[in-house]
């Protein structure tokens, strides 16, 4: 697997960094998300960051998660399911206002490594148009549903131009169907460069997101989009795998 050491260090020190939580939300890129093409607002090579990234929605369930980021004046990323986004194109949108990133999720959650090489790139490609008919810009980021991943998988998310995310640090919301199970789990396991996995179709993941977002923010870190997390250290390239920044 060719993780994120692939990525090449090129980094800009900042003089004076703000504090976490004011670095957190930075400007929208082209995608709703920060591109990593223009400068960021987080350097994670100064500042202790973390991408929390959320699977499976957008359901009833991730309105509450972003009044809690909006409160906390910090982001996220959000792989969505294609014919889920197509429903709740109002969420999206508000994800893309608010800096958050927007990744694909498939059309129909199967576990790709099981399927054709055909079908994984209408699940790929299929719910990427439908993601990008709402947000108006293609996702450039991947994560297959139950992490389920081969050569053939990652063939088909480089030549769809898709990064794949993983992720080192699981919240086990969809087994652990309690709040602070989810919190602790979460705050034991998260250390500088996680990316965190939980998801937004549970209704027992919204009420574990406000300790843990305040909680990180209190130990000092800077709350961050995937591509956040990468931008200072070479950006995301399609067809590559990341599960945390070194």
């Amino acid at each position: 697997m060719v993780t994120a050491a692939a990525a090449c260090a090129a980094a800009t020190v900042l003089a004076s960094p703000p504090t976490a939580a004011a670095l957190s939300r930075a400007p929208a890129g082209p995608s709703g998300s920060t591109s990593g093409t223009s400068a960021p607002a987080v350097d994670c090579q100064v500042t202790k960051c973390v991408a929390l990234t959320f699977d499976d929605g957008p359901t009833r369930y991730t309105a509450p998660i972003l009044g809690t980021l909006e409160r906390r004046h910090a982001v996220a990323t959000f792989f969505l399911i294609g014919p889920r986004a197509l429903r709740y194109r109002n969420v999206v949108l508000r994800e893309q206002r608010d800096g958050d990133a927007i990744g694909d999720h498939t059309v129909t959650h199967s576990r790709l490594t099981r399927l054709p090489l055909a079908r994984i790139e209408y699940e790929l490609n299929t719910a990427a148009a439908q993601i990008a008919s709402v947000t108006g810009h293609r996702p450039t980021l991947f994560r297959p549903p139950f992490g389920a991943l081969n050569d053939k998988v990652r063939s088909a998310a480089g030549a769809a131009r898709l990064s794949v995310v993983m992720w080192n640090v699981s919240a086990k919301d969809w087994k652990n169907h309690n709040p602070h199970l989810i919190e602790h789990r979460v705050l034991t396991l998260v250390r500088r460069g996680a990316i965190v996995v939980l998801h937004d179709r549970y209704a027992t993941t919204p009420p574990a997101v406000p300790t843990i977002v305040r909680t990180l923010q209190s130990r000092g870190y800077a709350l961050v989009t995937v591509p956040q997390l990468f931008a200072t250290s070479g950006a995301l390239r399609p067809g590559l795998v990341y599960d945390h920044r070194p």
